[in-house]
This record gives structure tokens, C-alpha cells and sequence, in this order.
């Protein structure tokens, strides 16, 4: 088989079998992508959020994901509220720009369990695509025996090269909080894919269908001073042999009550990299800065160096309510 052909098959396979979804390091700034339970799991009744990450620089198969999404609470009714969201994401990697690009909805209904507790049940639906371009290949067809010439007809047929695909997913979370919200723990679980969709480039009969992607995250804030709150979040996913675990913690220092804020964190993908990062709160923004420190073996060709992660998330707050009438002297 030739080199081209091989390389293209032995990346399609790869991304058949262990079949990786994209993942941010920032996790907890993307919450439908763990579970749609999580869908308007916020203080406010509007959130929106987004993810850009570069991958692996320093070595020739670079790989950028991007993700957008927002949710809404659309009704409340005494001890019940459903909320809905959209998500858009996307990656890219290699010589050939093999992507995976999936947009969808998520809706989730939630049950006041006592004066600050929640669970949730949530369902999502998504269309994904996944697509090469051929003409960026190289084949030995190409080669005149001295030199690469891509005016050669590389005389290599493939039946497609891009296809699309359904996805369904469901969750379940349960959160709660103290009155000014400080003090909070939300934790999550979900599964995608569960229509088990198939999509190669390849003939039909080699298909493979894409496993379930099971996912996990638990986050915990604790007040532990007037101005300083403990941190503490871990995310798990798994997907056929793919496996991603990450913990970590850190603080939050308040440079204003309740207005600004800034948070650091370190955390450890188990087995691949150490994650420092820092955040601002300010007002109705959250803006997010991490990056990976790669140190598993794959550090030989990286190097050490991983992946810069910026996140964005927008959430305007409820006004508090008026603790103190008012009169306003009629004149």
C-alpha cells in the first residue's frame, strides 16, 4: 500500500477507534460538553462561553479546537425550569486538516430538591462532520525518483472525503449553593453518541461505529475567608480506549466582593500534562487563560510544550433584591 494511502488510512482509523471528541482543559467553561444536565446550570437565567485552543506547536501535526455555545432558562414554574442551549465545536489537525466539526441543542428540565439543592435531567442532538482534504496528501505516485512533483496525477481514488453523521446524548447533574452562591458544588455526568453512528472514508462494509463517550465532572467552590474562596473541579471522559482524567485546585481572590475577582489553578491531566491557569471575574465577564505543560513521553517530540487555552464566558447576574424600601417625597 502506498505511503500516502496508508497515512491517510492509518489516521482515520485512529480517529475511528479511539475515536477522540475534542476536549479543553478549561472544562469547567464548557459544560454541555460533559452533560446536558448542565444546560442552564448557572446563577443567571443567560450564559454564553467560548473556547479557542492550539495544540502541539512544535511539532507538525498542530491541532486548534474551538468551541461556542449558549444556554438559557426559558421557563420557571415553583419548583421546576427548563432550560435550552446550542453548541457549536469544532478541531483540526495534520497535513491533510482532518476536522470534526458538530453543531446541536441541548434541553434539560430541573427539580428544586430543598431551599438551594437542583438535579437535572438533560437530552441533546447533534450533526457532525468529519473531512480531509486529499489535494494536501502526498503520494509515492508523485515521486519522479528525484524530487516531489505534485503536477503528477497521484492516481489514488478514495469513495469520499468528508461525511456526516447524527449524535444523540443524554445526563443527569445535580448542583447546589449557599444564599450569596460562594460556596457551591455541581457534579455531572453524560453519554453521546448513543445512537453509536458510523462514518469512513472508506468503503460502507468497513465502517465502524463510534463508541459512547462517557463523561463525568464534579466542581466545589468553598468560602474560606471574606475574600478568599478554595477550589477544587475534576473531569473525566472516556471513549473506546481513549481515556482523559483531569484534577485540580487552586483559590479565588476577591479584589472587589461580589464585583471582581482572580482565580488560579493548577491541575494534572493524568498521564500527559500539568495545567497552571489563571481567570478573571469582572462583573458579568470570566475570562480564561491555561496551558498544558506536556510531561509524558510524548514530551520527547513536543518537548514539554503543549497547549495555550483561552476561554471567554459571558453571564450577566440577576440584580440583587432591594433589602431596604425606599420613599421618594412627592413634591
Amino acid at each position: 500500500m502506498r505511503m500516502g494511502r496508508f497515512m491517510l488510512y492509518w489516521c482515520c482509523l485512529a480517529g475511528g477507534l479511539s475515536a477522540q471528541d475534542l476536549h479543553f482543559s478549561q472544562f469547567y467553561h464548557h459544560p454541555m460538553h460533559y452533560s446536558p444536565a448542565l444546560t442552564g446550570a448557572q446563577e443567571g437565567d443567560v450564559r454564553a462561553m467560548a473556547l479557542a485552543r492550539s495544540q502541539w506547536e512544535s511539532v507538525p501535526v498542530a491541532y486548534r479546537s474551538v468551541a461556542v455555545g449558549a444556554d438559557k432558562k426559558v421557563w420557571q414554574q415553583g419548583a421546576h425550569a427548563l432550560a435550552i442551549g446550542v453548541l457549536l465545536q469544532g478541531d483540526r489537525a495534520g497535513d491533510a486538516g482532518l476536522s470534526w466539526v458538530q453543531a446541536g441543542f441541548a434541553l434539560s428540565v430541573a427539580q428544586r430538591l430543598g431551599a438551594r439543592q437542583y438535579a437535572a435531567v438533560g437530552i441533546c442532538a447533534a450533526v457532525a462532520q468529519r473531512q480531509f482534504d486529499i489535494s494536501a496528501l502526498k503520494f509515492g505516485n508523485q515521486w519522479t525518483g528525484d524530487a516531489f512533483d505534485p503536477a503528477l496525477p497521484s492516481r489514488e481514488t478514495f469513495q469520499q472525503t468528508s461525511g456526516i453523521i447524527p449524535s444523540l446524548g443524554a445526563g443527569l447533574s445535580w448542583r447546589t449553593h449557599s444564599t450569596d452562591y460562594r460556596s457551591r458544588i455541581a457534579a455531572a455526568i453524560g453519554a453521546f453518541h448513543l445512537n453509536r453512528p458510523s462514518v469512513s472514508f472508506r468503503e460502507a462494509a468497513t465502517a465502524q461505529s463510534l463508541p459512547i463517550r462517557w463523561a463525568g465532572s464534579i466542581q466545589a467552590t468553598q468560602r474560606i475567608h471574606s475574600n478568599a474562596d478554595a477550589v477544587l473541579f475534576g473531569g473525566a471522559g472516556f471513549m473506546g480506549s481513549a481515556r482523559e482524567t483531569v484534577v485540580g485546585g487552586g483559590a479565588r481572590l476577591w479584589l472587589k466582593p461580589e464585583e471582581a475577582a482572580v482565580r488560579f489553578t493548577l491541575a494534572v491531566r493524568v498521564g500527559d500534562a500539568l495545567i497552571p491557569a489563571v481567570q478573571v471575574e469582572l462583573g458579568d465577564w470570566t475570562i480564561g487563560l491555561s496551558y498544558d505543560w506536556n510531561r509524558s513521553d510524548f514530551q520527547r517530540a513536543t518537548r514539554g510544550y503543549g497547549g495555550l487555552e483561552l476561554a471567554a464566558v459571558y453571564q450577566p447576574l440577576p440584580a440583587p433584591p432591594m433589602t431596604t424600601p425606599k420613599s421618594c417625597p412627592v413634591f
